[in-house]
């Protein structure tokens, strides 16, 4: 099987511009995202996905491959389709890897590719049981929930399941909690499908795009992964945290 990863590099995030540049341990966060990435033993290639020329000359300049793309992509799968339309039309499968996740493990990307080949569904994504209260309650920490195959049956920011008649506090001894780490692994198909879907309502009021495949009957299967995952660079306070942890 030909895979690729592709890495989507925006400039401009709306939380935190240019993080993808900042420094972290001498390097900016992109470059220590694409050194794990290119560790991955399942990927015949990856790609990072630009919008900017100074992105795409220190990109280069680190060795990656890179692709311009427009500036005005309203998201990082459409930048990655737009990506995978300029290299080999042979990719079987392609793999979004977030480009503000320098801490990424390698193998969750293999396991992801090879949970992939045997399930044979449209999207596979790696999630990881929640342990504490703290990351239960956070909306910026999207939970899922699944059926007994391991696919999504939902998305959200909400702590899903709701447990009745058990105080919330206690529900996470209660029932097994998943949270979504957002690395995709698509079908070249469900990539081309995907991206020309309508935004339904779910995704509007979730603001979660994978819950456009889920309103269109796709089948996103979840991986569980127990491997430390580490943690993206969403805001300033999470790069100084970043900068403890590696030094």
């Amino acid at each position: 099987m030909n895979t690729i990863g592709i890495i989507p590099a925006r400039l401009q995030s709306v939380r935190f511009p240019k993080k993808i540049l900042a420094d972290l341990h001498g390097k900016p966060i992109i470059q220590h995202v694409w050194e794990k990435a290119i560790q991955a033993k399942s990927l015949s290639k990856v790609i990072i996905a630009v919008d900017d020329d100074s992105v795409f000359n220190i990109c280069t300049a680190f060795g990656a491959e890179c692709i311009m793309t427009n500036p005005m992509l309203v998201s990082g799968t459409d930048r990655i389709y737009q990506a995978y339309t300029s290299v080999d039309s042979s990719t079987d499968y392609i793999v979004n890897i977030q480009g503000d996740e320098p801490f990424i493990n390698p193998s969750i990307i293999d396991e992801l590719v090879y949970s992939m080949q045997i399930t044979q569904c449209d999207i596979c994504t790696p999630i990881v049981r929640i342990v504490n209260q703290e990351e239960l309650y956070n909306s910026s920490i999207v939970k899922v929930v699944v059926d007994a195959d391991y696919n999504a049956l939902y998305f959200s920011r909400a702590a899903i399941p709701f447990i009745r008649d058990i105080p919330s506090n206690e529900w996470i001894s209660h029932a097994h909690y998943y949270k979504h780490v957002g690395i995709y692994c698509y079908t070249h198909k469900a990539l081309e499908q995907f991206v020309h879907l309508p935004i339904g309502i779910l995704e509007q009021v979730e603001k979660l795009e994978q819950l456009r495949m889920l309103e269109n009957h796709y089948t996103i299967h979840c991986c569980v992964i127990d491997e430390q995952i580490g943690f993206g660079i969403d805001n300033p306070l999470d790069l100084e945290k970043a900068r403890l942890l590696i030094q």
